[in-house]
């Protein structure tokens, strides 16, 4: 089923990362990928040895989020991945091996300015100097979207376990920093955008995501929060932290607070990465 309509895919061109989580046996997990897209799938790389991955290969649902100015498009669907670490999934998947090479030639294209800010952060020294793990070629097919802007709905598409009963208003969200939410509920799990406190305690989603996913409020549920700076191209630029534990929704209106408990957090700094509990 084709879930991304001319205005999604608009949000997919101009957005630059995409934010992806996935179901692990410690709480859901959410970090950024570059990606690219041909109007039915997105595509996106990431490194074979990540938690990512390994909890890809069991269980290939994730959810998504794109943001492009005040606008953000919210998915969820399976990946397939394509490795060549997997020769015999490989041979099981021959049959999209043109449609598997035309994605990495866009995604090549669409990401030139990181990729070549990789290849100088490796020869300036800003990188480890070792060989950069196998990367995974993965395919995200859609089964939902919703695009919001604010938190204004404006389109969905497929079918969403909630529906929408807040006022039909648009406030704007309230914090410091823009930030990605990963929540996980009855087996499944959503991902939404938000703006966090510089504390990363708390933050506001939009509550019409928060009710079309079917999430409880005033219920503990496992979650993740992420925050991520783009500064530049290149990996040696990017500094962000990952916090996963427990939240809270709380209904108000339009807008969703969330209490977060943290009890793991993971910062990194361009590719300096420290996991501690969190403080």
């Amino acid at each position: 089923m084709d879930v991304l309509d001319p205005t999604a895919c608009a949000v997919l061109a101009e957005g630059r990362q995409l934010h992806v989580g996935v179901l692990t046996p410690t709480g859901p997990h959410v970090t950024p990928e570059l990606y690219t897209h041909d109007r039915r799938h997105i595509w996106f790389l990431t490194a074979a040895d990540t938690l990512k991955s390994r909890s890809l290969r069991t269980d290939p649902r994730v959810a998504a989020v794109v943001r492009a100015g005040s606008r953000a498009l919210l998915l969820a669907g399976e990946v397939t991945a394509y490795d060549v670490g997997d020769p015999r999934g490989l041979v099981r998947r021959s049959r999209d091996a043109m449609t598997a090479l035309a994605a990495l030639t866009s995604f090549t294209a669409r990401n030139a300015s990181d990729l070549a800010a990789f290849a100088r952060d490796l020869a300036t020294g800003k990188l480890p100097p070792k060989i950069p793990p196998r990367r995974v070629l993965m395919r995200l097919r859609p089964a939902r979207s919703l695009l919001l802007d604010g938190t204004a709905l404006l389109s969905t598409a497929g079918d969403w376990p909630g529906r929408v009963t807040v006022p039909d208003e648009a406030p704007p969200l309230l914090g410091d920093l823009d930030c990605v939410v990963g929540v996980e509920c009855a087996g499944a799990m959503a991902v939404l955008p938000g703006r966090a406190t510089r504390e990363l305690d708390e933050a506001t989603v939009p509550a019409v995501a928060v009710q079309l996913a079917g999430l409880p409020v005033d219920t503990e549920l496992g979650g993740s929060l992420v925050v991520d700076a783009y500064n530049a191209p290149g990996p040696a630029a990017k500094s962000g932290a990952l916090l996963r534990g427990k939240l809270t929704f709380s209904l108000s209106g339009s807008v969703c607070r969330l209490a977060m408990r943290a009890d793991r957090e993971t910062t990194w700094n361009g590719v300096d990465t420290h996991t501690t509990a969190a403080s």
